[in-house]
This record gives C-alpha cells, structure tokens and sequence, in this order.
C-alpha cells in the first residue's frame, strides 16, 4: 500500500521532518532532485538534450537541482520562467549553482535561446508550479507549456503536472500533459481524480528521506492493488467444507431485470462463497446449478415476500440487496422494511435500487454500500456533477456518519469505513459495461461470508474484480467484455494474484 496526501498533508509531513528531525529544505530539496534524476535515467537512457523548465517556487529548485545531477551524463537546459527576486532562498541557491557550473540557462520571454531549448529536447521536464498552486497558469508561464506541449519530446513533470489541482485533479487551460509525472514524497489526491488520468501519464515517486511513520500520520487514503492481497489473505485449510465459508443471500432481479440476479449469485459463487441462495420473481437461464434458487411468483418483491425473505436471511451470512430488483412502489417498501429490521442484526451488502430505500442520515453498522456516481450523488440529495471534485470527501464523510462501509464506483474507486480509506486505480474501461457492478457485489458478500472483515472484504472484492476484468478484457477485447466474462475469469485472477505473492 502506498500513502496518498493531500497537498496540505504533504506540507505538513515537510514541517514534521524539518522541524522534528532537524532534516533542512534543501536536503529534502537535494534528495527530490537525486531519486528524480535516477527514474529519468532509467526510463530515458538515451535522452541527451533534457530540457528543465524551472518556476520561482520550490518546483523550480527541485529542477535546478535536478538539472546538477543529471549533467555528468546528459546535456541539461535550462528554461526560466517567474520572479526570480522572490525566489525561496533554496532555489535560488540550485539556481547559482547551476549558473556557477555553467548549465546552459535561458530566461522565457526574453531569450531567444529559450524556445531553441524546447525545439531540441530529447525530454522536457515541468518544474513551473509544485502543489501550492492553484487556478490558471497565467502568462507568460502560459504560453510557455503550451509551447512544451506541442513538443514531440518525451515529457515528464516533478510533483505534478503545472495547471493541475494538486488536491481535485481539475485540470486548467493550459495544463501540462506529461507521459510521466515523478510526485514528490508521496501521491497526492489530485493525480488520480477528475482531468488527472488524462494528463499525469505513469506516476513515479521520488523519495525525499522523510520517515515513513511521519508519511503514515499525515495519510488520508492508501493506494491497493494485487500484492495487497497477502496481508489479509487466508489460504483454506484443506479439512474443510461448504459450511466452513458462510452462506449469501441474494434478493435480487424482477420479471424485467432477472440478469442481475444471476450475475450477482454467479459472482458470490465463483468467488468462493459456501452457499449461495436467490430470493427473485424471475429465474434467469444463465444461473449457475450451484445456486439454489427461491422463485416468488409476481413480477416483482413486494412486502407479501417479507416473510420469506426474513427466513432466509436469518441463516444467511451476508445477505446482498438491490441489483435489478427496480424501482417500483411496492419493492422500495420492502427494502425499506427489511432495513428497518436487520440493519445491524445482519451483514448487507446493499447495492443498485436497495440504495434508493438508504436515509444517508440514519446508522447503518454492518451495512456495505456500493453506489456508482450517480447513485451516489442521489443518495445525497445533490447533482452528479458537483461531486466531481468532492466525491471522495464525501464518501467519508457519509462512512464517518452513518458508521457503514462505502465502495464507490468511481475513478478511482474508493472505499471507506470512516476510518481507514483505500483507492483502487487499476480498473480497465472493459468494466464500463451493464452488470459488472452487480457481479462487484456479489464478489464483496463471498469474501465477507468467508470470515473475511468487512472493509477488508470490500477491497479485496475490488481488487479481484479488477483483475478479473483486466483477464477478460485480455480474452475478448475492451469492446466486447461482459459481466459474465469477468465472472468466469474470477478463478484465474484469485490464480494470478497469489501466485504475485510468491
């Protein structure tokens, strides 16, 4: 897991080294220039003219002193843009040195040397603006990534790309669009939300020699995937049996939704759960024969079905409600009903139309949600688009309040108990399609029913659909991947990611 910060998190983790470590600016300064010098020699053996882009701020030392440790194998050049009378007194320190040793060097604007510098560039790198900026890069800062950007140099930015929200992932015109971006200390929030996937490229950290347990205090969320797994992983012991790895319910579909149901229940199987039974008003052909199906003969659940369902879900492990179940009057009374009386007393993995009976106000302890954005935005009350920066905030916020597990269906997806916040990254568009979702909860209630703790079961779902979908997509194309596809590469990818572990 690596820790993820916000850009007044990363601040303070800088105050808590200098000032509880004694460690100076310029050695963290010294320290970003030398692990940025090395990723760019790894990935760029054969760049020689590498042309710097340096701001007055602490962006710019940091390609000041970057271009120092990178002139003993390449030729650094130098491009200047800002106030060079309010620089910080570590800047402008890398700065006289770089002019001492004689690093080419050009102001933007005033010398003509300056766009003969980016014409010839093997790589450019963005040291313009770090992670206190915001807004717009105003000229002539503007025009100068413009220019950049039109360049066919590979380009790399130090922190985050210049014209980028270190905090929201909002990009600004203009933004620099780098194919790598070498982040200080840590991630931050703002690489991977909103505009940020489409301008950050591949993300490398540079490590500054602050403590990790400073890092650790300061974190708001930790980036999951594959080898996360083995922390939590438990292999079966091999005396064991079917009641050994708990028993999900699924009450799910309608006479017009009846595929949800399936994928759902399928999912819960394939991803190892003991039992799996389904309470639905309509079979579908494609259930697996391992379900044990509970037909209720009317196009959909009402609260005649309450009884029924309550017996069942009171053997049940984790019961998942909502997918494909519909909107109709009657069904919402049920759910409504049913979370009157188990939330609390059962584990719920709530999903799809369930969430339209959720009061975002009331307690809902060993509840799992799994809204999309706009399920979200309608659990909240508010317009889907003014959670584009805030979702993730939110997501908490909800978690903190109502005590309940949130997984939201985002880029990047993130889950959240209110405690402890994990962000998923690696999904593939191939999962952009009807019924992965459904398939994603019945993933979450197997792991859960299996013994797994809640938000750990709600990541490791995550992570296993994830790589399911990279599988399936790898089989069948991003275009014509299906939810069913993902389902049956369900025992690859449980295959792949232990086999990582090794």
């Amino acid at each position: 897991m690596q820790p993820i910060l916000t850009a007044e998190q990363m601040r303070a983790a800088d105050r808590a080294a200098m000032e509880r470590y004694g460690l100076p600016s310029l050695v963290l300064m010294e320290n970003a220039a030398r692990s940025a010098a090395a990723i760019i020699r790894q990935r760029y053996p054969d760049a020689y003219h590498i042309t710097i882009l340096c701001g007055s701020g602490n962006n710019g030392g940091d390609g000041f002193a970057l271009a120092r440790h990178l002139m003993s194998e390449c030729r650094p050049q130098l491009v200047v843009c800002g106030n060079r009378q309010r620089m910080s007194s570590e800047t402008a320190t890398n700065a006289l040195v770089c002019q001492l040793l004689g690093i080419p060097m050009a102001e933007w604007g005033h010398d003509a040397d300056a766009e003969q510098y980016l014409h010839h560039a093997d790589v450019i790198v963005d040291a313009l603006l770090g992670v206190g900026a915001s807004g717009a890069p105003r000229e002539p800062m503007a025009s100068l990534i413009r220019m950049a950007n039109k360049s066919s140099a590979a380009k790399i930015a130090l922190d985050l790309p210049s014209g980028l929200d270190a905090d929201t992932g909002q990009a600004f015109d203009p933004c620099f669009r780098a194919d790598c971006t070498i982040t200080m200390g840590a991630l931050k929030t703002g690489l991977f939300l909103a505009d940020a996937p489409e301008v950050v490229g591949d993300i490398e950290v540079a490590q500054l020699g602050i403590p990790s347990t400073v890092v650790a205090s300061q974190t708001m969320a930790w980036l999951i995937g594959d080898d996360d797994f083995h922390r939590v992983y438990r292999p079966r012991k091999k005396r064991s049996t079917k009641f050994d790895y708990g028993r999900v319910l699924v009450v799910a579909g309608s006479e017009a939704m009846p595929g949800a149901a399936a994928l759902c229940a399928n999912a819960a199987v394939a991803a190892g759960a003991g039992l799996v039974e389904l309470f639905t008003p309509c079979v579908h052909s494609a259930l697996f024969p391992e379900v044990m199906p509970h037909r209720y003969h009317r196009p959909t659940l009402d609260r005649d079905a309450l009884p029924q369902i309550a017996e069942r879900l009171l053997r049940a492990s984790v019961v998942v409600l909502g997918p494909g179940l519909g909107a109709a009057p009657e069904t919402t009374a049920l759910i409504d009903e049913l979370l009157r009386e188990f939330v609390g007393s059962r584990a719920m993995v709530l999903d799809a139309d369930a969430l339209r009976a959720v009061d975002p106000t009331t307690p809902l302890p060993g509840v799992t949600l799994t809204p999309h954005r706009g399920e979200f935005a309608r659990l909240l009350g508010l317009p889907s688009d003014q959670l584009a920066h805030s979702a993730w905030k939110q997501a908490i916020a909800l978690s903190q309040r109502a005590g309940a597990t949130i997984v939201l269906k985002d880029f990047p997806v993130q889950i959240s108990d209110g405690r402890q916040t994990y962000w998923m990254t690696q999904y593939n568009p191939a999962l952009a399609s009807g019924g992965t979702g459904d398939v994603l909860s019945g993933i979450i209630a197997a792991l859960w029913a299996q013994g797994y703790p809640q938000l750990d079961a709600a990541w490791m779902g995550v992570v296993l659909h994830s790589t399911a979908g990279a599988i399936a997509a790898a089989r069948h194309g991003e275009l014509s991947t299906r939810a069913s596809h993902v389902i049956d590469a369900l025992g690859v990818a449980t295959g792949r990611i232990l086999s990582n572990m090794q």
